[in-house]
């Protein structure tokens, strides 16, 4: 049975994978908004970036769930 003292346990694979992932998705949009603003494709650079910040916000999301009996 887990201790209900506060002490956080270790993040699991799944949880730093999450994290990895969603690190990746901002470097992917920043380079790409970058590229596309670069070529002259603002409307685009714009959508691109409201879609990676929107991903980087939903995978950053961090849920503890802490059940007592």
């Amino acid at each position: 049975m887990t201790t209900t003292d506060g002490t956080p346990t270790p993040a699991r694979h799944m949880s730093r994978t999450l994290g990895a992932l969603t690190v990746a998705a901002g470097v992917l949009a920043i380079t790409a908004v970058v590229a596309l603003a670069w070529t002259g494709h603002d409307r685009a650079a714009t959508a691109v970036g409201a879609i990676g910040a929107a991903v980087c916000t939903a995978g950053g999301i961090r849920v503890t769930v802490n059940i007592r009996r």
